[in-house]
Parts: C-alpha cells; sequence; structure tokens
C-alpha cells in the first residue's frame, strides 16, 4: 500500500466542489488501504509535502491552481508522482483560448469563437471591436471567461443588446474572455481513461439534459436539476465520430490519464467545446457515474488512476 497525499480546497471559486470532490476520494484510498493525508492547500502545503514524503499525490484541486498546471509543475519540482495531466497539457485545457486554437490547427471541429483581453479592451479600445466579432462568429453566441470551470460567468446572448455588458460580466471571472457560437444539439460528455500502459478509452458517453436553461453551475452540483442518459441517446452512426472526437482532443491536448471532453452533437457534427483535466469526483458527477455505467466501481476507477502515478518508468508528461 502507498502514502498518498490527497490534494483538495485551494482558493479558487470551485473550492466546495473540490472538497467534495477530495473527501470522496479520500475515503475510496482509505478502503482500498492506502495511508492517506488529506491537504487544503494553503500557505503550508509545499513545507508539509516535503515533510510527508508521499508515494504520490492525487490532485483533486478545481479551476485556477489545480487545474492549470500550478500544483502539477509544484510537484514536478519536489518529485512526487501525481495523478492526471502534466502542467502544459493543463494549463492548454484550463484556458479556452488556447485549448481551441490547438483543435483547430489539429483539425478537430470547435465551434468559430473570438478573443478579448481586458487590458485591450482597457488600454486599445478594443469594445468598437466587439459587435464586428460578434457578426464573424455568429448569434446566438456564448460569452464566457477563458480561463473558469464549471460554466461560471457563462451569458447566452441572441442579438447585440447586451454584449458589452455580458463582456464585462465575463471579465468579473478572468482578464480573457472568450466569444463562441453557440452550437444547438445534444450536449454529449465523453469520460476518459487512460489505464497505465494502455490506450485511453471513451467509458461511456453521457448525455446531459439540464431541467431548466443551460447546465451551469448549479445545474451541475444540485441534486436532481440535471437528468443524464447514460449511455446517451444518440444514433449509433454517431457514436463512433463522438469517441473519435472526444479521442483525438485528449491527444491533441496532451492530456493524461484521464479527462472530460465535452461536445454538442449538432446534426452529424461532434463540436468539441473543451477539456477537463480534473473533473469533479461528487455523487453528481458524470465521470464516476459513467464509470460506474461501464462496471467499474469507483474503488476502482480511483485505484486506476493513482497507479498512473505511481507505476515506474511512466513516460514523463506534458
Amino acid at each position: 500500500m502507498a502514502r498518498i497525499a490527497v490534494l483538495k480546497g485551494g482558493t479558487s471559486m470551485e473550492r466546495d466542489v473540490s472538497l467534495l470532490t477530495g473527501g470522496r476520494v479520500q475515503h475510496a484510498l482509505e478502503r482500498l488501504g492506502h495511508t492517506v493525508y488529506p491537504l487544503d492547500i494553503e500557505e503550508s502545503t509545499t513545507r508539509r509535502l516535503v515533510e510527508l514524503e508521499p508515494d504520490a499525490a492525487f490532485v483533486c484541486l478545481h479551476g485556477i491552481g489545480g487545474e492549470d498546471g500550478t500544483v502539477q509543475a509544484l510537484l514536478e519540482t519536489l518529485n512526487i508522482p501525481y495523478t492526471g495531466s502534466g502542467p502544459l497539457a493543463s494549463n492548454r485545457c484550463m484556458d479556452g483560448d488556447q485549448a481551441k486554437r490547438v483543435l483547430r490547427a489539429s483539425g478537430i471541429p470547435t465551434p468559430p469563437f473570438r478573443t478579448f483581453w481586458r487590458r485591450a479592451m482597457n488600454e486599445m479600445g478594443a469594445s468598437a471591436a466587439l459587435d464586428l466579432a460578434a457578426e464573424e462568429v455568429g448569434y446566438p453566441l456564448a460569452v464566457k471567461p477563458a480561463r473558469q470551470g464549471s460554466a461560471l460567468g457563462l451569458s447566452r446572448l441572441e442579438d447585440g443588446e447586451r454584449l458589452l455588458d455580458a463582456v464585462y460580466e465575463a471579465f468579473g471571472y478572468d482578464t480573457k474572455v472568450l466569444l463562441e457560437r453557440w452550437v444547438e444539439g445534444q450536449e454529449i460528455l465523453a469520460p476518459i481513461l487512460q489505464p497505465p500502459g494502455e490506450e485511453p478509452r471513451v467509458l461511456t458517453l453521457v448525455e446531459v439534459r439540464p431541467q431548466e436553461g443551460m447546465y451551469n453551475f448549479e445545474a451541475k452540483y444540485t441534486p436532481g436539476m440535471t437528468d443524464f442518459a447514460i449511455p446517451a441517446e444518440v444514433p449509433a452512426a454517431a457514436v463512433s465520430r463522438l469517441e473519435e472526437a472526444a479521442l483525438s482532443a485528449y491527444r491533441a491536448l496532451g492530456c493524461s490519464g484521464f479527462a472530460r471532453v465535452d461536445m454538442i452533437l449538432e446534426g452529424g457534427t461532434p463540436w468539441v467545446l473543451d477539456a477537463n483535466t480534473i473533473p469533479g469526483f461528487t455523487e453528481t458527477s458524470t465521470f464516476p457515474l459513467a464509470a460506474e455505467a461501464a462496471g467499474i466501481s469507483f474503488e476502482e476507477l480511483v485505484e486506476t488512476i493513482l497507479e498512473g502515478a505511481l507505476r515506474p518508468g511512466a513516460p514523463a508528461k506534458l
């Protein structure tokens, strides 16, 4: 059995969800017989990690600080193996602008978009280009922070009446904002697991059906506000296209171990929206639900992910 530090909490807007994910992972590791050291991220975290010298860290940090490569780079400096993707892949996936540019360059369908920085708005008068960008992207469109998870700061616009307000609302969450064409269709999530020494595979496609409006933060984490079809109810011919798009995105972005790729199936086209390198593992989270549907218990899922960190001679992570 191993000595595992479970990193959770932190200061991002997804702190509460991270605590739930971390607590559930901690209990699973304990049931598996590992010695677990739960660490809520704070100023003493690095010193505690140096003192503990754990065999590995199980990263359960959502949002800034956990999914952007920050803690991954720190763990590499401390020579502590860790779960999930490396610093570069984490940073790419956390930044929707970077991720979409990689997807586009790789020929993977992703909705048209334009990027605005707050500095350009404040110092270069970039607000004068908003209407032009919106027309090029096309309505309806999404306005959202480039580096924020769980649909925080997301607005849907049918026209340009509230465009400037929506952009500045998104700037409340990030200094970089995306205007992205709103794609209508079935919302499909592809949880991907990559056991050590094996190729990544989609566990089970999940179809998301919010009870009201968008699949936002409240809909994600409030029991009863979203229904799921597991497996997703899509035409048989679309399943292979969805899985191929998800796995292509996973590889193009340099992900490792596990991730979740979010897509919209519009007609026959699987549009990739983004990839999440540390998806939630709460009771309502889609990743463990998909694993269960694929015949993998929560403990087996956690152990498989951990084995990827503990495996001797594992390839370096991006």
